[in-house]
């Protein structure tokens, strides 16, 4: 065993609730070289790339009287005090996703029951608390397990204020042991944000899950889709005509699939 594979069976070791996911990962390893979130996809990103739009224009798809809101102009001083904490920070945990498109969604939705798998600072936990917190109902439930070798989990959901936790409910655990628990005792979403396992497989196991609890008019937003195909054929396999978002996160282009659940 290799130093670094070492000091990823101590990580694991020391976290009794995720040892099944050790084994899962292990399994894994048996099977391919390197890490399935690793894997990458020409022919999605070709798939996003000829059907991609911005972010306004997905939302006039699902109903034209829908507008992008920026949660950043909109609310400055929440933003400026995230960052300020995260700069203090001697580890980097990505940037902020598409913060604003799940603000706006959640908005026009007027969701009061939210989903969210994968946390890390907890940008997106935060747009979709701000707006629960003005409302003044609803509530956010988040599924995270920080990738296998991350320190300082303490530090997840660390840009939400303390104030906004009444409303929010953080299951530290993988999706594969989170998911299955949290549908049996909850239902009908109004929308739901997967940004968790980014590989084939669980992108594929998760998200027929997370339709089935999702309202009719709801909406699963799936960040990444151009990774590999898992979206895709998630959407031709429930028959779902998706819309691609073209977003920036960090100055870095990225692609998200919206799946607006119809009424039959």
């Amino acid at each position: 065993m290799n130093k670094y594979r070492f000091s990823i069976f101590v990580w694991f070791l020391f976290r009794p609730s995720l040892y099944k996911q050790f084994f899962r990962e292990a399994v894994s390893f048996m099977k391919r070289k390197e890490h399935p979130t690793l894997s990458y996809s020409e022919e999605s990103l070709s798939w996003c790339q000829t059907n991609a739009c911005d972010e306004e224009n997905a939302l006039l798809q699902i109903n034209p009287s829908w507008s992008f809101l920026d949660f950043n102009n909109e609310f400055p001083l929440l933003v400026s005090d995230g960052f300020k904490l995260i700069e203090s920070f001697d580890f980097n945990w990505g940037g902020q996703g598409n913060i604003s498109l799940n603000y706006s969604l959640a908005k026009h939705l007027n969701a009061e029951k939210i989903l969210e798998t994968g946390v890390a600072y907890g940008w997106s936990s935060l747009s979709l608390l701000t707006l629960l917190n003005r409302m003044n109902r609803g509530s956010l439930t988040s599924i995270d397990m920080p990738f296998w070798g991350t320190r300082h989990e303490d530090k997840i959901g660390c840009v939400v204020p303390s104030n906004f936790e009444e409303r929010w409910n953080l299951i530290r655990l993988p999706d594969r042991d989170a998911i299955p628990k949290l549908l049996k005792k909850e239902k009908l979403f109004d929308l739901c944000h997967y940004d968790s396992d980014k590989s084939y497989d669980g992108k594929m196991w998760a998200l027929p899950k997370l339709w089935s609890a999702i309202r009719d008019g709801g909406i699963l937003v799936c960040d990444d889709i151009n990774d590999n195909l898992a979206f895709k054929h998630f959407c031709e396999s429930e028959k779902i005509l998706p819309i691609i978002v073209r977003t920036f996160d960090s100055q870095f282009l990225k692609y998200v699939g919206i799946a607006v659940k119809k009424a039959l």
